[in-house]
């Protein structure tokens, strides 16, 4: 599972965001990682990777997006984009 954390300068909460792979392949720090979700940015590095053998789950963490903005609807509207590309929201603003 692939997680990212949403935040805007002017909002106090924060938003987060996840996508489950199957994959044969195993992350690892500095790997870079594409989505159609990341709009402009064309890859985000892994920032961290931690493995559960006993639950068999590999969770990647991707660095924290920043939004320019002081209206939480922005956050609403950047994890509605991430969801129209496969994504959940894990945790709502």
């Amino acid at each position: 599972m692939i997680t990212q954390q949403i935040s805007a300068t002017g909002v106090k909460e924060y938003t987060k965001v996840a996508r489950t792979f199957e994959s044969y392949s195993l992350p690892s720090t500095g790997h870079k990682i594409t989505d159609p979700a990341f709009g402009d940015m064309l890859y985000y590095e892994v920032e961290d990777v931690l493995i559960d053998y006993a639950a068999d789950e590999c969770l990647v963490a991707l660095p924290p997006v920043t939004i320019h903005s002081d209206d939480a609807e922005d956050l609403r509207d950047a994890v509605r984009e991430y969801e129209s590309h496969g994504w959940t929201c894990t945790k709502p603003v």
